[in-house]
């Protein structure tokens, strides 16, 4: 990718993006102020020197533009700096006064800060309306097909033609439900509940860390209970161009019987057999049409890193499997409600996500800054507008629970001064909270740079590899 290219599909989408989330925060603290009578002097998205700006002369609100597009704020009357730690009352009018921040009851300044978190949260609710309606989701039944062997399901218990209906405590209605669960939890036991011959059973198991490699060559560490959809048979999908499966040739549609002699019942057993043949020729049993052929294969021999850094050589034939999930299109009144459900479960999957890093059950280097935003941003704006749009929910979701955590210097941060005032009478005195907020300002900008060492970490080691 040239440079213009990686501007524009990286650094001006990320901006762009930023700058919509971040308008849309501060427009929450502004909108529930103004309602409230109280006058915002400043509405900035992004800090540091002015590069726009406008004064309106009916509300004296300067907006403006700031250099650096990485966050924003709205300062109201009576706030000495962006953040809200002091408040200024010297040199105020009685109106003044009235119309100050620090000076509106306790109720009114907790709505004031919770409404940046929570428009965030209601962008992502209505924008996934919109993606539920228009490029719906994928929906597979949750049947699931066990491959013998020694994987996680296998050793839990659970069989082929189970329906799984809980994981982790969350209910399921779909397969990706399912998967998408078992992902947070690689290494960590968690409860599974299935359905079979009508009767319910309750099982522990420990998806299996993976490290799996998305289209852009990024590295995900997942959680792999061993399992696939019942409707996953064994059938030819798309046959990659030069691959062993196209010279040995297979087409799309085949499905498979055998392999080296043994019985192909779901399409999971294939790559149960073809990794362990990396370089060996392998005979294939296959119906095409009504007729049954024998062909020969010989899987290309491919390195796969494992969890511990530790590479293994598996065979690959490169097809696809066929199964097309439905894409299941909602109507106004159902999308409105699983709008809502989704944006739950994606707000508790990021307190899963911090509290394992917390707790040492993931790695540290999976907390991103700009930069892997940046690239991710890149990324999804070359799969297409429903990609982007479920990018821009995750992040408005992000952005929105992360600004909700008890942190001085986050909303979440104020809110804790306030509930402690509410439980007390009174504030904290100033120059505790002042404490807090510096406090708050070294641990975000602490996380802040640790964030981008392992960006830089992340790309520095891609180009040593390439």
């Amino acid at each position: 990718m040239d440079f213009v290219a990686f501007i524009t599909n990286n650094i001006l989408t990320f901006i762009v993006i930023m700058t919509v989330l971040v308008f849309v925060h501060e427009w929450g603290h502004y909108w529930i102020g103004v309602r409230n009578g109280i006058k915002a002097e400043v509405f900035s998205v992004g800090f540091g020197r002015e590069l726009w700006g406008w004064t309106s002369p009916k509300t004296g609100t300067r907006w403006k533009i700031s250099i650096l597009p990485l966050g924003g704020y709205v300062k109201f009357l009576g706030d000495s700096n962006p953040t809200g730690a002091g408040a200024v009352d010297d040199r105020l009018t009685e109106e003044e006064r009235k119309r100050a921040f620090h000076n509106q009851p306790l109720i009114v300044r907790a709505a004031v800060v919770a409404a940046g978190p929570i428009a965030n949260l209601l962008l992502a609710i209505v924008l996934m309306f919109v993606l539920l309606m228009t490029y719906g989701r994928p929906f597979t039944p949750p049947q699931i097909v066990v491959p013998a062997g020694s994987g996680p399901a296998a050793a839990a218990g659970l069989q082929s033609g189970d329906v799984v209906t809980e994981i982790a405590g969350r209910s399921v209605d779909s397969f990706e439900d399912i998967i998408g669960v078992a992902q947070l939890y690689p290494g960590v036991p968690i409860t599974i509940v299935f359905t079979r011959d009508g009767k319910s059973y309750h099982r522990s198991i420990t998806p299996a860390p993976r490290l799996l490699v998305d289209r852009f060559k990024n590295e995900h560490r997942m959680g792999d209970i061993g399992v696939d959809s019942v409707q996953a048979l064994p059938v030819v999908g798309r046959v990659f161009p030069g691959s062993a499966a196209e010279q040995g040739g297979l087409h799309s549609g085949d499905r498979i019987l055998e392999v080296e002699g043994t019985r192909i019942e779901y399409f999971m057993d294939i790559p149960q057999i073809i990794r362990q043949r990396a370089g060996k020729p392998t005979k294939l049993r296959v119906q095409r049409g009504g007729e049954t052929i024998e062909l020969t294969v010989v899987p290309v021999a491919e390195q796969i890193r494992q969890p511990d850094g530790t590479a293994r050589v598996e065979g690959r034939l490169g097809f696809s499997s066929p199964l097309a999930s439905q894409v299941k299109r909602f109507g106004p009144l159902e999308a409105a409600g699983q709008s809502v459900v989704e944006v739950w479960h994606m707000s508790g999957t990021i307190y899963t996500v911090l509290k394992q890093i917390i707790l040492g059950l993931r790695p540290a280097n999976e907390i991103g800054g700009p930069i892997r935003i940046a690239k991710t941003a890149g990324e999804v704006s070359q799969i297409g507008w429903g990609a982007i749009l479920y990018f821009v929910i995750g992040l408005s979701v992000t952005l929105g629970v992360f600004n909700l955590l008890p942190v001085p210097m986050l909303d979440g941060g104020h809110l804790l001064f306030y509930a402690i005032e509410w439980v007390r009478g009174r504030p904290l005195s100033e120059r505790t909270q002042e404490i807090g907020f510096r406090i708050g300002l070294a641990a975000m900008g602490g996380l802040m740079v640790f964030a981008t060492y392992n960006d830089i970490v992340l790309i520095v080691t891609r180009l040593l590899t390439l």
